[in-house]
């Protein structure tokens, strides 16, 4: 015999309907949705950036907060950033807002969760690089090169990055970071798009020497390798393609 469990919708219009002493109006009650409320302003709050942080640092540093949280988050160059900051300067106050800027080694993800615009990661969050493939694997300079990234979160994450590092033969190399809100479990895939071409009149110039280049991935809840509360290393892998004919 196969067992039907209602939806709530019909549960909810069923239960309504068969309590012996209902009268007026059917009522009938949607599906909850999950409120994120807490992540509203958490997007943009990582969108201040290290860069960001720096500026108003010496703010702080060279003018003061005589003009209060306002002037002080003017000197952001975006109005979501702008805005954030005098969210949560004007929430934890501004003595509080300077303290926590003036933290030793602060990085943009710590501080949106010490200034309660994005919730804390948990401590057991955990995840494993499942595969990285490069497509193509080989090519001249000039080459577009697609490097897939594959991964499993096992326990949710908070707010972090997937930080890329690519090492080549004679170069300096290249390193970004790129944020997220966190990951719930399951399994995801994300595509590194690198243009290998060469940029002679840039400063410094751009250069892509044949070779073997690695690239390395992490994947973190918080800033990578940062010694900060709630920041790990899910894990981390290295990945590579070739320039050459």
């Amino acid at each position: 015999m196969r067992v039907l469990v209602p939806s709530l919708l019909a549960f909810a219009s069923v239960a309504v309907l068969a309590h012996p002493h209902a009268s007026g109006p059917t009522l009938s009650l949607s599906k909850p949705e999950l409120v994120q409320e807490e992540l509203s302003l958490c997007k943009p709050c990582l969108q201040i950036s290290e860069q960001g942080l720096n500026l108003l640092l010496n703010e702080i540093l060279n003018v003061g907060v005589i003009g209060g949280c306002s002037k002080l988050c003017s000197v952001l160059k975006t109005k979501a950033g702008s805005t954030v900051c005098d969210i949560a300067c004007a929430v934890i106050g501004i003595k509080e807002f300077v303290k926590i800027l003036s933290h030793t080694d602060l990085d943009v993800f710590y501080f949106c969760e010490t200034v309660k615009m994005c919730p804390k990661g948990k401590d057991d969050a955990a995840g494993k690089i499942l595969s990285i493939a490069a497509e193509p694997p080989k090519g001249p300079a000039g080459t577009k090169f697609q490097l897939q990234l594959t991964f499993n979160v096992v326990n949710a994450t908070g707010v972090g990055e997937i930080h890329v590092a690519v090492e080549g033969p004679h170069s300096d190399g290249a390193a970004q970071g790129f944020p997220n809100t966190g990951f719930k479990p399951g399994t995801y895939q994300t595509t590194l798009t690198l243009d290998t071409t060469p940029q002679p009149q840039a400063n410094p110039p751009v250069s892509w020497d044949d070779g073997e280049y690695d690239v390395k991935f992490d994947v973190c809840q918080g800033e990578c390798y940062s010694k900060h509360p709630h920041s790990i290393v899910l894990d981390s892998k290295h990945g590579n393609f070739t320039i050459g004919e």
